[in-house]
This record gives structure tokens, sequence and C-alpha cells, in this order.
């Protein structure tokens, strides 16, 4: 009998076939889909922890699409508050409401399909889903990411590299101030994925004054 590859659900075949991080260098910029991402979890470890709640907004180029934006609650049985539910106030109790992870993945996928997706952050965000999707699914995260922390240290003279061998990223509170931007409902996903959207378009404006147009070599495009 031929080898043939595993035969996937309509939704995964659509994101594997039109997502991939190649997509950042195959099209003008201006043609890429962009959404902002966030996710909130119970705890920091990659491959032990688990996904609480996610939330994607759309935007592209110039603006927010605030009508277009979903968060999920994500029901993790073996859930207990730890020091991560003091940061993000999610609780045992809440994730009783939440909808199954695969059922969170299966409406996730269809929306940041063949999108560049930015954050805060964003390889934590990128590795936990890439964890979830291997998990349920058997695939990894696809998508090409932009971490507004990293555009800072590119693009903001108050946040670039120094060659100290210690120095961290500016975080949201840093990169807010700096900008005089309010935080509202911070370290909930839906807060944080907006907050790093206005970062990322006020970067974007700031490209584009000073050198008439974005180019990929002004946005650190990454994978995971």
């Amino acid at each position: 009998m031929p080898w043939s590859r595993q035969k996937h659900p309509a939704f995964l075949e659509q994101y594997l076939e039109r997502t991939h991080p190649g997509i950042a260098r195959k099209k003008p910029l201006d043609q890429l889909r962009v959404v902002a991402l966030d996710t909130e979890a119970s705890g920091f470890e990659i491959g032990k922890d688990r996904l609480l709640s996610v939330a994607v907004i759309d935007i592209d180029w110039t603006h927010i699409h605030t009508e277009h934006r979903i968060e999920w609650l994500v029901y993790q049985p073996n859930m207990v508050a730890n020091k991560a539910t003091e940061i993000h106030g999610i609780l045992p109790s809440d994730i009783l409401q939440g909808i199954p992870e695969k059922q969170m993945l299966t409406e996730l996928l269809p929306i940041i399909s063949e999108s560049i997706v930015v954050g805060h952050q964003t390889w934590f965000d990128a590795l936990m889903l890439d964890e979830a999707l291997r998990r349920n699914f058997g695939i990894s995260f696809r998508n090409p990411i932009i971490d507004v922390a990293a555009l800072a240290m590119t693009e903001l003279q108050r946040f670039r590299k120094s060659g100290y061998a210690n120095q961290k990223p500016p975080s949201i509170e840093d990169l807010c101030a700096n900008f005089g931007l309010p935080l509202h409902d911070r370290h909930t996903a839906e807060g944080d994925a907006f907050i790093a959207a206005e970062l990322f378009l006020i970067m974007c404006g700031h490209i584009r004054q000073r050198k008439g147009k974005i180019t990929r070599r002004d946005l650190p495009i990454k994978k995971v």
C-alpha cells in the first residue's frame, strides 16, 4: 500500500497549507495579515503549565479592529492557585466555566491562519500554543511572530541594545510609560493583546515618519 500523508480535519489542513514562517518573505508587507495575540497561563514553564485564556484582536498596519476580537477562557482540570494566579487573577473556579483546550484551538486556528502574530514577549505565547497544538493535534505553531519588546529595542533609542549582558527587554509598563499609554486591563489576555497592538502601530508610525515606508528589515519577524 503506498504511503500517504495523514488526513487532517479541514481547518487543520487550511492552517498547515496557508501558514508558515516563510509567508513573511513571500508577500509585500501591506498584503500580510496581522493579529495581536496574548495568553495567560497556569505558570511560566513551557511543557508543564497550561493555557488558561487566549485573546486575539484583528489589526492591520494602521488600525486596530476592535470589532474583530475574541477571548477564550480555557478549561484545565488540574489547575490550582499559585503565583501566576496572583498576577492574572484567573481562579480555579473561573476555569470551570471555560471551554476545552481542543475546542479553543479549533476556533483559533482559522482566525490566525496566514497571519503574523504580534504581542509582547510573543515567544512565550507562541511556545505555549505550540505545546497545545502538539498535544491536541500533533502539529506545530507555524505563524511568524513579532515581539513589540524586540521592536522597541531596534526602533527606540531609549531601549536599544547596549551590549550589557544582563539587559532585559522593556516591559509593557516601560513601553506604555514611554508613549504615555494607559494600562487598561493589564494581565488579562484581551487587555495585553490590545496594548501590544497599540504599541506595534505606534512604532510602525515612527518607522514611516522616519523612513517613509516600512520594510522587512525594520521588523524583528521571527519563527518559533
